[in-house]
């Protein structure tokens, strides 16, 4: 006898970088999704307003007893998660955890969509191998999903859009995995719908669009902006430097890749594009294509 899939859906954190593409993922292939936005959100704004499929309800994040009322009504199976880790919302997960638990959902997709989080209380994306721990230790399956690194956000790591140069921190030389948010979005859509229960209880999912350096990845441009090899991204007029330069540094050790073993500090390139199979057929943007190469 096959498994009954998940048929109920909600989304928190209806931002622009993860968030809305994902809803709008469910939407394309006719599947409902329940958005819970914050109170003072505008970004529900971007959804279309005459979608059959999609509800929009506002709650407050840090109230797990409102959240978990929400999510009784509407009988959610699967809830979402793509708060910002900038912006303190992964902190503020095990609120939602708790209202997940309580109201009997019966998977969590917490907020990770990048790199495999360092487990050092300090490192990068820290706050999620935290919010995992937590997570199990109140018996809430979990499904967490990683892709290296968003494709769009490349010229932003460079200082590319901020300075008309593409900055690489040290050689660029190491392979790491960048996917495309459409294709994130795409894939978490297709997954949860598609999926038994039971290839999706509390299990890591890596996928890569492409596997590629930063060096290789400003060849791309072929001339048109200037590269510039530094130990250290400029200060001036480039926000959140320091962070953007440790991120890179991060990413030449390794550590965006998909493969990467934050345990043993070692890559396994087979194993980074591990899940991709699971969306069958679908073919990958590259770099170039989403950054209009």
């Amino acid at each position: 006898m096959s498994e009954q899939l998940f048929k109920s859906f909600a989304i928190v954190g209806a931002g622009a970088t993860a968030g809305i593409p994902i809803v709008k993922a469910f939407l394309a292939i006719g599947a409902p999704i329940l958005v819970i936005a914050r109170p003072t959100s505008k970004n529900t704004s971007a959804l279309p307003a005459d979608d059959p499929n999609l509800k929009v309800v506002h709650a407050d994040y840090t109230s797990a007893s409102e959240i978990s009322a929400i999510l009784r009504e509407h009988k959610v199976d699967v809830l979402i998660s793509t708060v910002s880790l900038v912006f303190g919302g992964v902190v503020g997960q095990n609120v939602l955890a708790d209202a997940a638990k309580e109201a009997g959902v019966k998977l969590f997709v917490p907020s990770e969509f990048g790199i495999l989080p360092q487990i050092t209380q300090g490192g990068i994306a820290y706050p999620k191998t935290d919010f995992a721990v937590y997570a199990k230790s109140i018996g809430l399956p979990t499904l967490r999903v990683f892709n290296g690194l968003f494709i769009e956000f490349v010229p932003w790591l460079t200082a590319l859009a901020d300075t008309g140069k593409f900055h690489i921190v040290n050689k660029g030389e190491t392979p790491g995995s960048f996917t495309a948010v459409a294709d994130v979005a795409g894939y978490v859509a297709h997954i949860l719908t598609t999926q038994p229960p039971s290839r999706l209880l509390d299990v890591d999912i890596h996928i890569e669009g492409q596997r590629a350096t930063f060096s290789e990845i400003a060849a791309l441009y072929k001339g048109s902006v200037p590269v510039v090899y530094c130990d250290a991204l400029p200060m001036e007029g480039v926000a959140n430097a320091p962070f953007r330069t440790i991120f890179q540094k991060h990413v030449g050790r390794g550590g965006g890749s998909c493969g990467w073993n934050p345990v043993t500090e070692s890559d396994d390139p087979a194993s980074a594009s591990r899940d991709n199979s699971l969306w069958e057929g679908h073919r990958w943007l590259t770099v170039g294509e989403v950054l209009g190469l």
